[in-house]
């Protein structure tokens, strides 16, 4: 139950930020402050979500993943005017995916129950297995 209720959050993120990330007009739907620290936020509680929703994906195979969704969606940002391709956008969100990703690893490595959380229903010693 615990593994299913992480998967559906992390898809449930991923679709809003496919949502926000490719409308024409994402400031009607969310509240707009400081565009590169919501891109650097936003990704870092992705971060944090895969991990929990992939806890036996590695730490690079988690970021690439992240990356690669980032870049995918500015290329679809391209293509939906108003919105336009931001390399420092994604240079926020690739920022905040490696800070979400880090605090899980040294959690993990550093707090003796956080990986029973993490892994929960699926055995311990998998500590090696985030690296």
């Amino acid at each position: 139950m615990w593994r299913s209720l992480c998967l559906v959050q992390f898809v449930f993120l991923i679709g809003a930020f496919t949502f926000l990330g490719l409308t024409p007009t994402p400031e009607e739907t969310v509240p707009m402050f400081n565009d590169k620290l919501m891109h650097c936020g936003g990704y870092f509680l992705a971060g944090l979500s895969i991990s929990f929703a992939f806890p036996y994906w590695k730490f690079f195979q988690r970021a690439a993943f992240l990356i690669i969704y980032s870049v995918g969606i500015e290329i679809g940002q391209h293509f939906m005017p108003p919105r336009t391709f931001d390399v420092f956008d994604i240079c926020a969100n690739s920022t905040g995916v490696f800070l979400g990703l880090l605090l899980i690893l040294v959690l993990a490595k550093n707090v003796r129950w956080f990986d029973r959380v993490l892994f929960w229903q699926a055995g311990s010693k998998v500590k090696d297995r985030l690296a």
